[in-house]
């Protein structure tokens, strides 16, 4: 079994992949200390299926063996994740539309940070760093577990333990 060590989320590093946020420190906020009501829009976006309205889905991610067994990607839309009240590993592969464990990479994402995966993009489950569990909400076109999701399960040569 191959072994991969989560890297910290880094713009270049992560920009085949798509792009992220941390909306916990954000800089115009910052300037604003002390307004009791502060909106910040459009921060990044997050092309859609036209035909489908967004949908905000939760995962809660708990303790478990830190190995991939699985991949999926969306052929059409991209995926953004939020981890709510801890900070997660994710792992990506490039946007191929082929599944090649070997391109596999992981990131550490702090909580309060949004990501968003490009279509195409190698994904699947997130896992716990320092917490039992973690909430994290995942923006995706509606139905699209039903309408654009591939999955393939890894056999056990191909499955990817992530080091913390």
């Amino acid at each position: 079994m191959r072994e991969i060590v989560s890297k910290p989320l880094d713009r270049e590093a992560f920009r085949p992949y798509g792009d992220f946020v941390d909306l916990l420190h954000i800089k115009q906020m910052d300037a604003m200390a002390g307004a009791d009501n502060i909106f910040i829009p459009d921060l990044t976006t997050l092309r859609l299926d036209e035909r489908m309205q967004a949908s905000v889905c939760v995962a809660r991610v708990s303790q478990c063996e830190r190995i991939i067994t699985a991949v999926e990607y969306h052929g059409f839309t991209s995926e953004g994740i939020l981890p709510l009240d801890g900070d997660i590993d994710i792992f990506v592969g490039p946007s191929s539309f082929q599944v090649n464990p070997a391109s596999i990479e992981a990131f550490r994402v702090p909580r309060g940070t949004f990501v968003r995966l490009n279509p195409g993009v190698l994904h699947g489950r997130q896992f716990v760093v320092d917490s039992q569990s973690v909430n994290v909400m995942i923006l995706l076109p509606e139905r699209t577990f039903g309408n654009d999701c591939v999955f393939t399960r890894l056999a056990e040569s191909d499955q990817i333990k992530i080091l913390l």
